[in-house]
């Protein structure tokens, strides 16, 4: 197939200024002839005669990027399509690659200009121009769909005009579901979801009870992508019933952890454990021991997420079993780390200690550097619990600088955050303030309100220490306006494999109806209630065990006390005798 034309980019009012080296020459003047004239259509021309004429001198990236301004001018011309479509068919592979990286690297000139403009304008101006930049987003994003939509029809179209005209509808559902996958791989789930239905329209009437089944559950697939999670769950109930009728065990027990994850994604982990659990039977009946080890894992995540620590880490030590029995070592690392998490928050440090370590070391060898700096801030963490500041800081450090390497936004922000604690407990307001503003700013560009609130909340603390009460008060007002005043500050923020995913779960959110936010408002609220009780409780056993120290070494040195008073007794009567 060949690859789909550049998106439009150029919009009325915005001069762009792409310097492509070697051939393609700076465009000036297009703003100016463009306020100048009224008249739409010699406008239009000049854009063609542009474009023939950079076309002529083969200078293809420039005459794509004049066709596509004819086009968005006059986009029912079918002229500027068609030798866009030429310069497609006349480029080879690595050619058109090189286009596309050129027009790119204008883009990204052309925004960084636009970036340096709307911090010279007043506060109005960026909001107007926020909103120029989100049309013009979606005016792309829009023609890139259209764009990609016409290639795949386009690719399909002889094939499914030879289906139509034909009898065999088996064959005409075949070509459906080819294009419901085209648009399903694309993203463009209503169009997927239309063919996928059109293939179960015959399959119903013509087809077995396993091609039945399998559209259903692309269908279900289609939904949950589109975040319409109520109409997926229903299509793999369908798809279900479907297996579990033809005995397709291996197939049932995938759609039951397909049905746990939507549960688990509306914040409904009773139902997603269930699932998990029946899907897990299967897996073990018919020794499915690769598929048991994903669904473990995936059961350890959920009780995890809901503080059920002591499920949780059983769940991760059978992933754990099974990922050594397949002799998976490069698997290990991860779930280390997430029992070394488990472990810590339970107060087993001497356990936590050993896995946090293990899974450095494991993910070290397998390369993976991203998830093992998130173990060294795990141990960092084990450190600053132990009132130990300044290894924890060393450790936080190595943990810092690993992610920056890997380019990991979120693990910077989280050890960032947790640094600041750490200078801040050491007495060193300063740094504290930096690490927290550092941690906030990238907080705030991820969009992650509860680490924003995290750093509000600890940036009070350390200018009221610093004595700075003006800006301690306008920060507090500021965190009282997100009504996250009560968050927790003092219970070090640990790392594992399900915040790699802060990207999914932001958009998941976005989806999610009333009903699945309010189960995520009470999941998280009880997880972390258990959070705060569990760390009290820890710190309380210490302190415990600490006194239960002292008063032994006070038992002691009174005993040995005693034991000195009588031998020194014993020696005087001895030496007046």
């Amino acid at each position: 197939m060949k690859k789909q034309l550049l998106s439009s980019n150029v919009k009325i009012g915005i001069l762009f200024f792409l310097v492509f080296s070697g051939q393609f020459m700076p465009f000036t003047g297009i703003t100016t002839t463009m306020a100048q004239t009224a008249d739409k259509k010699a406008i239009y021309m000049e854009h063609m005669k542009k474009g023939n004429s950079y076309l002529s001198a083969k200078n293809y990236a420039a005459a794509m990027f004049e066709y596509e301004k004819a086009s968005d001018l006059m986009p029912d011309e079918e002229e500027p399509k068609l030798r866009m479509q030429s310069i497609e068919a006349t480029l080879g592979e690595k050619e058109l690659e090189e286009v596309h990286r050129k027009v790119e690297l204008a883009k990204k000139q052309e925004q960084e200009q636009l970036k340096k403009d709307a911090a010279a304008k007043t506060s109005e101006t960026k909001k107007e121009q926020a909103g120029v930049d989100q049309f013009i987003r979606e005016r792309q994003a829009q023609s890139k769909r259209d764009s990609l939509r016409k290639v795949i029809f386009d690719t399909f179209a002889e094939e499914l005009r030879k289906v139509e005209k034909g009898s065999d509808m088996l064959a005409r559902s075949v070509v459906y579901r080819k294009i419901a996958d085209a648009f399903k791989k694309a993203k463009d789930e209503e169009i997927a979801i239309n063919y996928y239905n059109k293939a179960l329209e015959i399959e119903e009437k013509f087809g077995e009870q396993k091609d039945i089944s399998n559209v259903y559950e692309n269908i279900a697939d289609s939904y949950y992508n589109s975040g319409d999670f109520q109409n997926s769950l229903t299509s793999f109930e369908k798809s279900l019933s479907l297996k579990e009728k033809s005995g397709d065990k291996a197939g049932a027990s995938k759609v039951l952890s397909d049905i746990a994850n939507v549960y688990e994604t509306t914040y409904d982990y009773r139902n997603a454990i269930d699932y998990y659990q029946q899907s897990a039977r299967i897996k073990d009946s018919i020794k499915d021991e690769a598929g048991l080890k994903d669904v473990s894992n995936a059961l350890g995540d959920v009780y995890y997420k809901q503080k059920v620590l002591t499920s949780s880490i059983l769940s991760y030590e059978k992933t754990v079993n099974i990922i050594q029995k397949l002799n998976m070592k490069e698997a290990l690392g991860p779930v280390y780390n997430k029992l070394g998490v488990a472990h810590y928050e339970m107060g087993n440090y001497t356990e936590a200690e050993k896995f946090f370590k293990e899974s450095m070391k494991n993910l070290n060898e397998s390369g993976n550097r991203k998830e093992a700096s998130m173990a060294l801030n795990n141990l960092g963490n084990l450190l600053f619990i132990n009132n130990k500041y300044s290894d924890a800081i060393s450790y936080y450090e190595r943990s810092l600088s690993s992610k920056k390497e890997s380019n990991y936004d979120y693990g910077q922000a989280v050890t960032l955050f947790n640094l600041g604690n750490a200078y801040r407990r050491s007495g060193n307001q300063e740094m504290a303030i930096k690490s927290y503003e550092k941690s906030r700013r990238i907080a705030d560009s991820l969009k992650v309100p509860s680490l924003t609130a995290k750093n509000i909340k600890a940036l009070v603390v350390s200018y009221e220490a610093f004595k700075n009460f003006d800006k301690a008060l306008a920060l507090e007002q500021e965190l009282n306006s997100l009504n996250q005043s009560s968050i927790s500050i003092e219970i070090p923020v640990s790392e594992n494999e399900m915040d790699l995913e802060l990207e999914k779960t932001q958009e998941i959110m976005s989806k999610l109806n009333e009903e699945a936010l309010r189960r995520k408002d009470l999941q998280e609220a009880e997880a972390g209630n258990k959070m705060t009780d569990m760390y009290i409780n820890n710190l309380n056993s210490q302190f415990i065990k600490e006194q239960g120290k002292s008063k032994l070494l006070l038992i002691l040195s009174v005993a040995l006390g005693v034991i000195s008073l009588g031998l020194l007794i014993i020696y005087s009567r001895k030496k007046k005798k």
